[in-house]
């Protein structure tokens, strides 16, 4: 089974959008392959677009597929940090416990870390200064709000899968 199998394209496409309006979140769903399957336009800071935009974007890869394979293992949703220190999270997308696709967010910093710049800046290949600037634009997240966000994309899936296409 695909996603699209599911509900078009649009409707993954408008879940990932409602990810970043309601919650802040680069909302994204990724099919059973880690691939973007549907993405938010917009941002939740000015970092992670600079990682996305070069070599650097294996460490989102990377949290992906881990993610996405702890997600199918545990059946539930997953909560990490990627390499730069912002939360990634998914919640996975089974039918009959088959791995469909995660849907989920990232992009914020939990309340207790902090970005390694240092480690940023060496991996997007620039001053650590120029890095610094860029912190300010990433915003914290509490628990409850992270809860709230996944509660709501479980409920869109829930939803989704009870009226998914014949």
């Amino acid at each position: 089974m695909e996603l699209s199998d599911i509900m078009p394209i649009e409707k993954w496409k408008q879940l990932a959008e409602d990810i970043y309006k309601l919650f802040g979140f680069n909302g994204a769903v990724y099919d059973k392959n880690d691939n973007v399957f549907a993405k938010s336009e917009e941002w939740a800071n000015k970092v992670c677009p600079a990682i996305k935009a070069g070599d650097s974007r294996v460490s989102c890869a990377s949290a992906q597929q881990r993610c996405s394979k702890e997600s199918k293992e545990k059946e539930k949703p997953v909560i990490v940090e990627c390499d730069a220190g912002l939360i990634k999270f998914v919640v996975p997308i089974l039918v009959n416990n088959e791995l469909v696709g995660t849907a989920g967010g990232c992009g914020y910093l939990a309340e207790e870390s902090e970005v390694d710049s240092f480690y940023v800046s060496k991996l997007l290949k620039k001053e650590e200064e120029e890095v610094k600037s860029l912190l300010p634009t990433i915003q914290r997240i509490s628990q409850e709000k992270l809860e709230e966000a996944i509660r709501y994309i479980q409920e869109r899936i829930a939803e989704a899968l009870r009226t998914k296409k014949k």
